[in-house]
Formats: C-alpha cells, structure tokens, sequence
C-alpha cells in the first residue's frame, strides 16, 4: 500500500470531530461515565453515534423508565447548576471544579468543614478545627476543606460505597484554583457510584414490571 492509500484508509477509520467541539465524555454530565462506557465514547465514529450513546445514557439510569421524566438526570443537571453557582474559580465553572466533581458525584455533603493555611501574626489558640475564627484575611491564600457525609444526610450513598462514613479534603488556592487531597480514593468511589446508577436503574425496571 502506497503512503498516500494508507493515509486515506487511516482517514476513513478516524472518528469524525467537529473543530473546537468539547469531549462530552470529559463534561460535568459524563461525570458518571464507567470505565467501560468511556471505552466504549473513545471508539465512536460519527456524531450522530455519540448522540446516541448520549440519550443511551441517560436511559441507563432512568429509575422511572416508563414515565416521561428521568429523575436522575434532572437531579445531576440540578447539581451542575448548583456547582456553578457555588464553586467557580476564574474562568472555570464551578462544576468543573474539583469540589463542583465532588458535589455533582456525591452531593451536598453533611458537613463542610475549612480551615484556612498558616495564620499570619495570629496565636495558634485563635484556629479551631472544622471552622475559622478569625477572619479570612488573616490567613496565607490555601485553605484546607473536608466535606464530611454521614449517616444523617447520606445513607443511601454510604450504602452504595459500604462504608459507614466519608470524608473528602481538598486544597483550594481561593480565585486560582482547586484539587482533592487524596484524587485516587475519590476515583474508586465515583467508579462505585457509576456502576451502581446502571444497576439500581435496571433493577427498578424489572420490579415495575
């Protein structure tokens, strides 16, 4: 084969992108995406397929298949708006942040606890855990967040995960920029969580009928 044919035919198995046009699967909406559905984005060939993986889903996790609402969505769309009202740094929607992730996955967590980095010119007694006493322009630019979900708030969660309480920190740069102190733990969690809205979804289907 000539390096002209081989780069036709290479041209031909390529998936079709429109310039400029987002990765959905890296959207706020993908959020929930399994490891085997983001293999499944990545080999997609024209747009009217991803349009259909799209809708496919959403149907997926449909817990009322029969009805003409979806709620899981319209509570994951409720959440990206949420995300982006509270979290946005800069040029980044909220829910595009690392707490907007968390928020979107998880949800409001029971507890916000923050802590502001070292105190300047302030008495260690000043700082209390879980809250700030003194005001903010006493601190250096990191703080330290912990969302904590428990029982009270979040049973239903902590069931999915089998674990009896869960606590996520992040590290917030204010105006620039934050991450998750421990991402990969997260990960595990949120690959948990995606699974379990495919088969909560399926096993809601099979008893309606």
């Amino acid at each position: 084969m000539t390096l002209e044919l081989f780069l036709f035919a290479a041209l031909l198995n390529a998936p079709v992108t429109v310039p400029g046009a987002e990765d959905w699967s890296r959207s706020p909406e993908a959020y929930f995406l399994t490891s085997e559905e983001k293999q499944e984005w990545k080999h997609l060939q024209s747009e009217e397929a991803r349009q259909q993986f799209r809708e496919t889903y959403w149907k997926r996790r449909d817990p009322t298949p029969r009805t003409d609402r979806n709620e899981f969505k319209d509570t994951i769309l409720a959440r990206i708006r949420s995300a982006d009202a509270q979290f946005t740094i800069g040029r980044t929607p909220g829910s595009r942040s690392a707490r907007g992730l968390v928020f979107v996955v998880l949800g409001p967590p029971t507890v916000q606890q923050q802590i502001a980095g070292p105190v300047k010119g302030a008495a260690p007694e000043m700082i209390t855990p879980g809250r700030l006493s003194v005001p903010n322009d006493a601190f250096d630019t990191t703080e330290f967040h912990t969302w904590v979900y428990n029982r009270e708030t979040s049973s239903d969660l902590l069931s999915v995960l089998e674990i009896p309480s869960l606590e996520v920190a992040f590290t917030i740069e204010p105006g620039h920029r934050d991450e998750i102190r421990d991402s990969s733990r997260f990960q595990r969690w949120r690959e948990m969580i995606a699974r379990h809205t495919i088969v909560a979804a399926a096993a809601r289907a099979v008893q309606s009928e």
